[in-house]
């Protein structure tokens, strides 16, 4: 099943994704994972892998196959102990899931790949988008409140903020105006503050990687960013705390 749609400009982008598809034993032992390219592929010896809820890890590549190039379709040999880690839902990328040095620009590959499986209808992956903007999303965005960036859906208005430079390009609004990168959480704060706005729409101008949020889904975004807080509060509490225990349990014992 062919999970993405290659676009004519995709090239412009400065990153590919590698979606899994498949994870096989391979008979030397090794990993074989088949999967299907976004975006100009690069046969470089290491990748970013990427999951669900945070996770990311830097893969050696021992070998690239070429399985249907006119289809993308690509195989991966890697080392057979990320056979309990990697999964379908994951992507292998050049480019790892965090902002840019010069903070004008914001690499989105996991986002964009959990968009682009919603826009598909795979509803399965809509709390895993929900937790990635939540904790880990940036946007790049304008910010000018003489001329407030508007884009509207009939009688509903809404922020439109976007995960590349390549997708704010295609706003004729935006062009030749300098943009900002900010979290997802940045964004929501200010769309909820403001009574002329309706909501939030991540690239308007791709029709495979948009969604709209409205005010009722972005506080719900925010309900699951306080849970995450408090969950995170309550481990590195408790690891502090193990941590003391097994001092004092040294301590006692020595």
């Amino acid at each position: 099943m062919k999970l993405f749609k290659k676009e004519s400009k995709i090239e412009k982008e400065e990153y590919f994704s590698f979606c899994v598809e498949g994870i096989y034993k391979h008979k030397n032992g090794e990993l074989f994972v088949l999967g299907i390219v976004d975006g100009i592929i690069q046969k470089l010896d290491s990748l970013f892998l990427i999951g669900p809820y945070g996770y990311e890890e830097k893969v050696e590549i021992q070998e690239w196959i070429e399985v249907d190039s006119k289809q993308n379709y690509y195989a991966l040999l890697i080392d057979q102990r990320f056979q309990e880690e990697i999964d379908q839902g994951y992507i292998f990328t050049n480019k790892n899931n965090h902002l840019a040095s010069s903070r004008e620009e914001v690499y989105n590959p996991y986002l964009q790949f959990l968009l682009d499986q919603v826009n598909r209808q795979h509803y399965d992956y809509l709390d895993i988008l929900f937790e990635q903007l939540a904790t880990r999303a940036y946007f790049l965005a304008v910010f000018d409140y003489q001329d407030f960036p508007i884009y509207q859906i009939n009688d509903k208005k809404y922020y439109p903020i976007y995960t590349s430079q390549l997708e704010m390009n295609k706003d004729q609004k935006c062009k030749n105006k300098k943009g900002s990168v900010y979290s997802f959480d940045d964004y929501s704060r200010m769309c909820l503050n403001q009574d002329k706005l309706d909501g939030i729409i991540i690239n308007p101008y791709h029709k495979e990687r948009s969604i709209v949020l409205n005010k009722d889904v972005i506080q719900h975004i925010r309900i699951i960013k306080e849970k995450n807080i408090k969950t995170y509060a309550k481990a590195k509490s408790y690891l502090k705390d193990r941590k003391r225990r097994q001092k004092y349990e040294i301590d006692y014992e020595s």
